[in-house]
């Protein structure tokens, strides 16, 4: 129960295809839920490393100088080791960008994952690559003194898709991603309605009929398409919440627990542990010494 799943809306800044977003891993960013979105992501790991990388049903680690591209609507999330600090740049491209200026964009996919590539000429290209990215890097932090960074920046996002298209794209394979925006849009709405609802009880046979559909399609339709069960992301929802409060706030566990939908606090302790190997009040000590009142 490492994951979750929600659609992301994207914006772009300064009329540039990119946007840019450097991030440490702090104690309330060890796992980003699963989600989707019609932009392409780029994950590049800077220090430490990414436990796994779930994307459309396969996981992978990704370490220091790995560098991860996520096709546009491939569901994917994100789960950091909890005893590891780290830090990462994710780079995210605009779908309608790219298929403006390259009509071709909906037969293709990139393929791009450094941790399992063996081509000695994929992996020259993905050294390319990451000094592309290094960069943006460079070129970002030091936006605020170089007036003539946006300029360079704008050179570099375009000289990033140039590398991409030509480097990494391949024939779209139509087996195995979620390619049906109307599974799409149900989706959203399942997970939503959850989201909003979490906090209350959430029978199976409740969300079967909120949808118009019998208990047991619904479960196959969302397990098919996300590659884990209904109770499992319920589970998972209220464990991302959880697990905010708990380092976020003094209150009990037990309060915790209940406050994010849990039945007990037995319930929270099993789901926790399952994601960070330890209770929440052992967590909670460890993490936040200062607060002490667990249970």
């Amino acid at each position: 129960m490492k994951d979750l799943m929600e659609y992301e809306f994207l914006t772009f800044d300064n009329d540039l295809p990119i946007k840019i977003i450097l991030h440490p891993v702090d104690d309330t960013t060890r796992f980003i839920p699963r989600h989707w979105h019609e932009s392409v992501e780029i994950s590049y790991v800077l220090t430490g490393s990414i436990e796994t990388i779930y994307i459309e049903g396969t996981s992978y680690t990704s370490r220091e100088g790995d560098i991860v591209v996520i096709n546009s609507n491939d569901v994917h999330s994100f789960t950091v080791d909890p005893e590891e600090d780290g830090s990462a740049l994710t780079v995210i491209i605009s779908y309608e960008f790219l298929k403006n200026n390259f009509p071709d964009m909906d037969r293709i996919r990139f393929q791009c994952i450094s941790s399992i590539e063996t081509d000695a000429q994929q992996l020259s290209r993905m050294a390319k690559l990451r000094e592309t990215l290094d960069t943006i890097i460079a070129v970002y932090r030091d936006r605020d003194r170089d007036p003539l960074a946006p300029i360079r920046m704008r050179g570099l996002s375009y000289e990033l898709i140039y590398m991409l298209l030509g480097d990494f794209a391949v024939e779209k394979s139509h087996a195995g991603a979620i390619k049906s925006q109307k599974h799409l849009s149900l989706l959203t709405e399942i997970t939503d309605f959850i989201k909003v609802n979490y906090k209350q009880q959430l029978p199976i046979a409740l969300l079967a009929s909120q949808f118009g559909f019998t208990a047991e399609y619904l479960c196959r339709f969302f397990r098919k398409q996300i590659g884990m069960t209904i109770l499992q992301y319920i589970h998972a929802i209220r464990l991302e919440n959880g697990h905010r409060d708990l380092v976020m706030t003094d209150h009990p566990v037990t309060q915790i627990a209940y406050d994010n939908g849990f039945p007990n606090v037995k319930s929270f302790n099993r789901v926790f542990k399952a994601m960070y190997a330890m209770t929440p009040d052992q967590y909670r000590k460890s993490k936040v010494p200062n607060l002490t009142r667990g249970l």
